[in-house]
């Protein structure tokens, strides 16, 4: 029953209304709502287009002390004072097409397309012409206040200093595109056929250096250096080549992450400006920018402002946020944030709310999750195989004595008389090679990895002399110290004391970065059957390095343990069952198979499980070459959320998940095939 009370009922109780009033307030709700503009989210460029006041072609920029210039055809120059938003002409004393230019030591200096090179020197002082020091000249670097290189063809490279121009023969005929220096004494030029040369005087004298395989062939058109650890060039076809070795003696292919690891971004580039440690920013034909903020892992194409249609040519950034890019037509780019996009509605996720974290992680955790699963499966079936083989090689019988008492006395001394010679031969071959190498004293441990080619004759040539020596001295019975020697398993003990006497995370950088094993399968697979794509079993298999040198490592290094392990099951087997084999017709390897191996691989379940369990957590060192594992995709969290804790508490759980999983089958395994009577089982 309602009450009709006067001030019982609120004042805004909807009961109250009329039916009508109810309805014109329904209707009014649903049209302000339908009218009301939906706040979108969106990605918006983060570049702002200049006003350059021409529409020559822009071909290079520079930061000089606290002005912008750039620079292009027909002599054309600009500058501006406030940092790349306003642009005005100025005076050039020539009228041919720039092409280069470089600042530093509040020095400039733009070299011309037909060589010549104009020179300002200080902030406030003239253009000098410095004349044609040779036609065909491409890059130009300035050194110091007063000394300028410039690079071109046939690997031309002409240094002016002290008022006059010097030519500096780099001993090489390949055209070199670009030259970048980190100071006065330290620089480096690159060029056609993955040239890359480096000079410490200077520019007075340069040394070779050996571009990566993938890019030998490759034209290399623009360098960055940033810092001694920190040597970037990129190739006209889109690959980054790096250097983090002080000197650049050593430079990798960057497989790129946002390209599938790929080597190269598949489109033509034109420049390179490294603007920090991290930050890249990449130049090329057809309105193509692009930064990555890692070291040039993960390259993202920036969007541009609309309208736009150009090639961009060269950067020019006053600090690594802010800059401009310069390109044909007179187009002048600004940013003030290294060029990343911005996104414009987007909701900034709160990553100390542990829901919403864990929402932004288990995609990743799950990538890195199946990545690890990935190698830990092939990298345990490679192991378990090589383990095997080289159980087989450890237990081996036959010594020298077994293998060649079967010859006459005569045989033995003339084959001794031939490897003795040949022995000697090879060892003074190979030792002649170590002088080169400018080593002194205990520094000749190194000969293997300074001449690995050389060190293998040495070494080849030493065994075949002293076994040839053994043999030309036998006596009837062969009763020589040699003679007790068992070749495979000498081969196997040599393999095994390698890889368990030094550390796995040492073994992943050698086989990945130095023997470069991933990068050469691909290239080999690619060179008999073709691209991969991106795609398919073939890309499964072969399409990343980093997951193919990080299998080869965890099955060589898993296989030196497991080797040990299923030595001393064969070993425990009976020897009354090999006597019994061969005593009905088998041979050594068909007992072996047939009888010996079975019985010893179940014996030896429980030790090879716990080898595989190491083998799933010594993956995670398959992080430092860039294999996107759990532990990998763990610190690329942390670097998004800052959430130690959460980040590297999510990863163990994971990592205990696949080894709990992969104990419970090897359980269960082992009880499947437990040999009935054989070990103790737990009593009631």
């Amino acid at each position: 029953m309602r009450n009709s009370q006067p001030g019982i009922e609120r004042i805004f109780s909807w009961g109250a209304l009329d039916s009508r009033v109810r309805v014109g307030l329904m209707v009014s709700i649903f049209i302000i709502v339908s009218l009301t503009p939906a706040v979108g989210q969106s990605i918006e460029t983060g570049w702002v287009v200049v006003d350059s006041g021409t529409e020559v072609d822009l071909n290079a920029a520079v930061v000089h002390g606290s002005e912008l210039w750039a620079f292009g055809d027909e002599g054309v120059m600009l500058s501006s004072s406030d940092g790349g938003l306003t642009w005005q002409t100025e005076v050039s004393p020539i009228t041919s097409d720039f092409i280069a230019a470089d600042a530093e030591y509040d020095s400039m200096a733009v070299l011309g397309a037909d060589g010549a090179v104009l020179f300002k020197e200080g902030t406030g002082g003239e253009w000098q012409d410095l004349g044609i020091p040779a036609e065909g000249m491409a890059s130009i670097a300035v050194t110091s206040s007063d000394s300028i290189i410039t690079v071109g063809a046939g690997g031309a490279i002409w240094q002016y200093s002290e008022a006059s121009w010097a030519d500096r023969q780099s001993g090489f005929s390949d055209d070199l595109n670009d030259v970048a220096f980190l100071d006065s004494d330290f620089g480096f030029a690159c060029g056609e056929s993955g040239s890359l040369i480096f000079t410490d005087d200077g520019g007075a004298t340069w040394d070779y250096r050996e571009a990566p395989e993938g890019a030998r062939d490759s034209n290399l058109v623009s360098a960055g250096y940033y810092n001694p650890f920190r040597m970037f060039a990129i190739s006209s076809t889109g690959q980054i080549l790096a250097s983090t070795s002080q000197g650049g003696h050593i430079w990798n292919l960057v497989e790129i992450e946002s390209q599938n690891y790929a080597t190269s971004l598949s489109r033509n580039l034109n420049s390179i400006d490294v603007a920090s440690a991290s930050i890249i920013l990449f130049t090329g034909p057809s309105n193509y920018l692009a930064v990555s903020l890692d070291g040039g892992n993960i390259v993202s194409k920036s969007i541009l402002p609309e309208g736009l249609s150009t090639s961009f040519n060269d950067f020019a950034m006053v600090d690594y946020k802010t800059g401009v890019a310069v390109g044909d037509g007179g187009v002048i780019l600004w940013t003030d944030d290294s060029g990343k996009d911005q996104l414009i509605g987007f909701e900034i996720p709160d990553y100390n709310n542990f829901g919403e974290f864990a929402e932004y992680a288990d995609d990743m955790l799950l990538g890195g999750f199946l990545a690890t699963i990935k190698i830990v499966g092939f990298g345990i079936l490679f192991g378990f195989f090589i383990g095997t083989v080289l159980a087989l090689f450890k237990t081996a019988p036959n010594s020298l004595k077994q293998i060649f008492e079967r010859y006459s006395l005569t045989t033995v001394k003339t084959l001794g008389g031939v490897l003795s010679i040949s022995g000697f031969y090879l060892l003074m071959t190979g030792g002649s090679r170590f002088g080169a190498l400018g080593l002194d004293g205990i520094e000749y441990i190194y000969t293997p990895v300074g001449d690995p080619r050389g060190f293998g004759i040495f070494v080849l040539g030493l065994a075949m002399a002293a076994v040839g020596v053994q043999f030309v001295l036998a006596d009837q019975k062969l009763t020589g110290p040699l003679f007790k020697i068992r070749p495979w398993n000498s081969i196997a003990t040599v393999y095994t004391d390698f890889f368990r006497n030094t550390p796995l995370i040492v073994q992943f950088m050698f086989i990945h970065f130095g023997v470069g094993i991933g990068l050469k399968i691909q290239k080999a697979y690619e060179g008999n059957f073709g691209d991969m794509g991106t795609d398919g079993l073939d890309y499964f298999f072969f399409g990343q390095s980093a997951f193919i040198s990080a299998i080869f490592t965890l099955g060589l290094n898993s296989g030196a343990y497991q080797c040990e392990t299923i030595r001393g099951a064969i070993a425990a087997i009976p020897t009354g069952q090999m006597e019994a084999g061969r005593s009905i017709g088998l041979t050594y390897m068909g007992t072996m198979r047939l009888v010996i191996l079975p019985q010893a691989i179940r014996i030896c379940i429980p030790p090879l499980g716990n080898e595989m369990v190491n083998l799933v957590l010594n993956s995670s060192l398959a992080m430092v070459i860039g294999y996107s594992e759990l532990a990998r995709q763990g610190r690329l969290i942390i670097a998004v959320t800052f959430q130690i804790f959460w980040a590297w508490g999510m990863v163990m759980i994971s990592y205990f998940v696949i080894t709990w999983t992969l104990a419970l089958l090897l359980r269960r395994l082992e009880e499947k095939t437990r040999i009935p009577g054989l070990g103790i089982i737990g009593g009631d």
